[in-house]
C-alpha cells in the first residue's frame, strides 16, 4: 500500500533558499532513457513523433550523399537519449541532496528552454548525461496562479572524453496547484468546432509544405525580413500525444506500464493520484486525460511545452538545407496548448552576419484563436560558399540567453 502523498511547501523564501543550496551539485539518475546507443531507426522515429519525416534523419542512402556524409539526429532527438554519467557526492552534497525535494507535489510547467549544438549526433554514439540545478528565484506571473519560482536545471550530453554534443537549460515554472486550479478555475477557452472547410485549409498547408533539402542555399541568399512557412501543427489529438510518446519514449522518470508503474509509484508516490475508478495512475496523464486536466483547472488536456520547440526546429530545418547548423535556439511557452488547437508555425529573419555565416530567425506559434501560445529565437550557421556543411563553433556557457519568465 502506497504512502499517502506529503503536502507541499510553501512558496516562500525559505523554500526557494533550500533550492539554491543545490544549484551546482549534479544530480544522480537511474532511470535508463529511451535511446542509450544511437541508431537511425531512433532518428526515423524521433522525428515522426513531431511529425517530420526528413530524409537527412530517416533515409541513410539518402544521408550518405549529404555533406554530413550519413544520417544525423534530429537536433533536440539528444533529449530522448544517453547514459546518466555516475555521481559520486560529497558528504556535504549528500546531505542537501537527500534531504527531500524542496518543490515536492508543487505544480510544475515548462515556460521556456535553451540549447547549445555543438556536433552531430550520429549512429553508434553513446551520450553520457548529467544534470544540475542552474538557478532558482520567486517571480510573480499571471501564468499558473500569479508568484511562483522559476527554476532552471542544466544537462548536457557529452562524449566520453566530455566533448559536448548539446547543452540544454531548461526553465520551469512552479507555482502551487491549488493557486494554478482557483486561476483556472472560471477560465472559458473556446472549444474550436472545425468545417470541413477549416480542414481543407489545413490540409493544403500540409500538402504543399516544403524542404529546401539538398538544395545549396548560402548565406547570400538570405535577407533580413525574409520569412519562414508558414507550417500546420494540428488539431492536435490524443493520438498525436501518443506518437509523440512512441518517438520520444518516456523520459527520466522511470514510467512503465503494469509491475513497472507499481515500482515506480514505490519510489515517488507523490507522482501518483487516484482516478475516476479509484485507481493509482501517474500525474503525467493530464496530457491525454481531460478528468485529470479539469482537476488543475485545465479546461482540456494539454501538450508538453517542448513538443512546441521541436516544431519550431521542425519549420527552421525545412527551411535552412541539409548543410545547415542550428547552433543556438531559445523558446518561450506563453500560453496552453490544449488537445483540439491548431497550430500555425512561422518565422521571419532579423539579423544576417555574412561574416560567420550566422542568420538569426524568430519564431511565432499561433493557435486558431489568434494566440501566440509560444515563440522562441535560433541562430543558424550556414555553409561555406566553397561547399561542405556549416563550421560549429566551440562550446561557451557565455553565449546562453537569460531565461524569461512566463
Amino acid at each position: 500500500m502506497s504512502a499517502a502523498p506529503e503536502s507541499p511547501r510553501p512558496l516562500n523564501e525559505q523554500t526557494i533558499a533550500a533550492v539554491q543550496r543545490r544549484i551546482g551539485i549534479p544530480v544522480r539518475r537511474t532511470a535508463r532513457m529511451h535511446n542509450e546507443i544511437c541508431s537511425v531507426d531512433s532518428f526515423r522515429q524521433f522525428a515522426q513523433g513531431y511529425g517530420d519525416d526528413n530524409p537527412l534523419y530517416s533515409d541513410p542512402a539518402y544521408a550518405q550523399s549529404s555533406s554530413w556524409g550519413a544520417s544525423l539526429a534530429p537536433p533536440l532527438y539528444a533529449y530522448s537519449a544517453g547514459k546518466w554519467r555516475p555521481v559520486d557526492w560529497t558528504e556535504e552534497q549528500r546531505a542537501e541532496m537527500t534531504s527531500g525535494d524542496p518543490l515536492a507535489n508543487i505544480g510544475q510547467y515548462m515556460c521556456g528552454e535553451r540549447w547549445i549544438f555543438t556536433k552531430p549526433v550520429r549512429a553508434g554514439d553513446v551520450l553520457i548525461r548529467e544534470q544540475s540545478m542552474f538557478s532558482a528565484e520567486l517571480k510573480s506571473s499571471s501564468f499558473g496562479g500569479g508568484q511562483g519560482a522559476l527554476v532552471s536545471h542544466r544537462l548536457a550530453w557529452e562524449d566520453e572524453s566530455g566533448s559536448p554534443y548539446a547543452v540544454r537549460f531548461l526553465d520551469y515554472w512552479h507555482a502551487d496547484r491549488n493557486k494554478s486550479r482557483a486561476a483556472g478555475k472560471h477560465r472559458h477557452v473556446e472549444s474550436p468546432a472545425y468545417s470541413d472547410k477549416d480542414l481543407e485549409r489545413i490540409d493544403h498547408l500540409y500538402a504543399n509544405e516544403t524542404r529546401r533539402g539538398a538544395t545549396p542555399f548560402l548565406v547570400g541568399d538570405v535577407a533580413v525580413g525574409d520569412t519562414l512557412g508558414p507550417i500546420v501543427k494540428g488539431p492536435m489529438t490524443v493520438s498525436d500525444i501518443v506518437y509523440w510518446h512512441a518517438g520520444i519514449g518516456m523520459g527520466d522518470l522511470g514510467l512503465g506500464a503494469f509491475k513497472l508503474s507499481y515500482k515506480n509509484r514505490q519510489r515517488m508516490p507523490g507522482f501518483y493520484q487516484k482516478d475516476r475508478f479509484g485507481a493509482w495512475d501517474a500525474a503525467i496523464r493530464v496530457h491525454w486525460d481531460q478528468s485529470a486536466a479539469a482537476r488543475l483547472g485545465q479546461p482540456e488536456s494539454y501538450d508538453y511545452g517542448f513538443m512546441r520547440t521541436n516544431w519550431m526546429v521542425h519549420l527552421i530545418t525545412n527551411w535552412m538545407g541539409d548543410g545547415a547548423w542550428i547552433w543556438q535556439l531559445s523558446f518561450a511557452v506563453k500560453k496552453f496548448n490544449y488537445v483540439g488547437d491548431v497550430h500555425y508555425v512561422s518565422g521571419t529573419v532579423g539579423e544576417v552576419d555574412p561574416s560567420t555565416n550566422r542568420v538569426t530567425i524568430d519564431v511565432a506559434l499561433v493557435n486558431q484563436r489568434d494566440e501566440t501560445t509560444a515563440c522562441g529565437r535560433a541562430i543558424v550557421i550556414l555553409p561555406e560558399a566553397t561547399g561542405g556543411s556549416a563550421q560549429i563553433p566551440q562550446y561557451d556557457d557565455t553565449d546562453v540567453c537569460e531565461a524569461a519568465t512566463p
